[in-house]
């Protein structure tokens, strides 16, 4: 298992940062639930400036304006 980094976009947490654990051997999909019980799933994968992976996490009630300034950060 490793710790990952995912940035949650939209809802009532937009911008959280967690560290969650993966499998890499057992590819299941990635998805967390926000504080007002909606599925955020995996929309894209980016890197920081060390070129490590952060997964942007989707919530069902993200703008597109939401989207497209966490694809740039």
């Amino acid at each position: 298992m490793e710790q990952i980094k995912c940035i949650i976009v939209g809802g009532p947490q937009h911008g959280l940062v967690l560290r969650q654990l993966w499998d890499r051997r057992r590819p299941t999909r990635l998805c967390v639930t926000a504080a007002d019980g909606e599925p955020c799933v995996v929309a894209a994968r980016r890197h920081d400036r060390n070129r490590r992976p952060q997964y942007l996490l989707l919530h069902p009630r993200a703008t597109g304006e939401q989207i497209l300034t966490m694809l740039a950060a």
